[in-house]
């Protein structure tokens, strides 16, 4: 009943159901939760040599509620000099706070991951755009009107062969 270009067909037509799905699963379209986000920016803040002050007394607790959560910040010191904080009364119940030096070490962290991002996208989209040709060219193969590429006539209709 179904040959084996039928077969094929379907079996294409379900690879590129699932690889358009895959592809909208990773879409960076959707924003990420305020705990995504605290999980994202915490370590680099750590690693870029920020101090975690945790909010370990009622006072302290008070005063992170009012400060904008996961906002990095800053404020210039009594001597002059940039400090930068940011606020997580969510998830670690702290204050982040760094200097000058650490927030540009932070900066630069945060610019390597996004150009890694955009690496990996581009080649997603790269890899997505090959894979579009291959299923492309598989399909016009088992296409019995496709142009003939030898006869220069283009399309034949069925019956209609040059010889």
């Amino acid at each position: 009943m179904f040959g084996p270009v039928a077969n094929f067909r379907a079996a294409l037509f379900l690879a590129m159901a699932i690889a358009v799905g895959g592809c909208a699963a990773l879409s960076p379209s959707r924003k990420p939760t305020p705990a995504e986000r605290a999980q994202e920016i915490e370590p680099m803040l750590a690693a870029a040599g920020f101090a975690m002050l945790p909010a370990d007394t009622a006072q302290r607790k008070q005063q992170l509620s009012t400060l904008p959560p996961l906002t990095l910040s800053y404020y210039v010191g009594h001597t002059g000099k940039m400090h930068y904080w940011m606020a997580d009364p969510q998830f670690c119940n702290c204050l982040y706070l760094g200097s000058e030096e650490a927030y540009q070490k932070y900066e630069r962290m945060r610019t390597r991951q996004h150009l890694a991002e955009q690496e990996h996208r581009a080649a997603e989209e790269s890899l997505e755009a090959a894979s579009e040709e291959q299923m492309s060219l598989q399909s016009e193969m088992l296409n019995p009107y496709a142009p003939d590429p030898y006869s220069g006539l283009g399309w034949l209709p069925p019956g209609f062969f040059m010889y």
